[in-house]
């Protein structure tokens, strides 16, 4: 067996990971990878968040319950809704693997996150009330699910907004 140093392994490691991005043969836009992380392993945390931040109104509640809803609300509002609007509003690639660099038109995306932040609001609702332990107090209940969410909403829109902002156009 041949012994490689390690000059040689760090050699072809980079040239393996350089190649790629030379040729841009790249697999899928950084919109769709981080949809897929999102839809995997951040929504997990997203409602771990708000489900902690309806706690810190005394609002105690299931988190996992919590959770559910926001792979569900997540699934439909990213993969439906927002396509749908983005569509409507001139851009008909919303997760970016057709447009070339510089095409990408954040009208149509910005039009698609906002409608999917009002569907996110309807489709969590009824998820996050009946993960309340005490389903008394209804009024403090919305404004802490509306705070809870308009907070993951802007951060989560802040990210996919920096994701295409580079090579994209209004």
């Amino acid at each position: 067996m041949i012994k490689l140093t390690k000059n040689k392994i760090l050699g072809l490691t980079l040239s393996l990971l350089l190649i790629p991005s030379v040729v841009f043969a790249n697999a899928g836009s950084p919109m769709m990878w981080f949809g897929l992380l999102h839809i995997f392993i951040l929504n997990a945390f997203i409602g771990i968040i708000e489900s902690v931040i309806i706690d810190k109104f005394g609002l105690k509640n299931k988190a996992w319950k919590i959770v559910l809803a926001n792979y569900i609300s997540m699934f439909i509002g990213l993969y439906f809704i927002a396509p749908y609007f983005s569509t409507a509003f001139g851009n008909s690639d919303f997760w970016g693997g057709q447009t070339s660099h510089g095409h990408y038109n954040l009208n149509g995306f910005i039009a698609g996150m906002v409608m999917s932040y009002f569907a996110t609001l309807l489709i969590e609702y009824p998820f996050s009330f009946w993960a309340l332990k005490d389903k008394d107090n209804t009024k403090k209940f919305n404004v802490a699910f509306l705070t809870a969410n308009t907070i993951t909403n802007v951060v989560m829109f802040l990210i996919y907004f920096w994701i295409n902002s580079y090579g994209s156009h209004w």
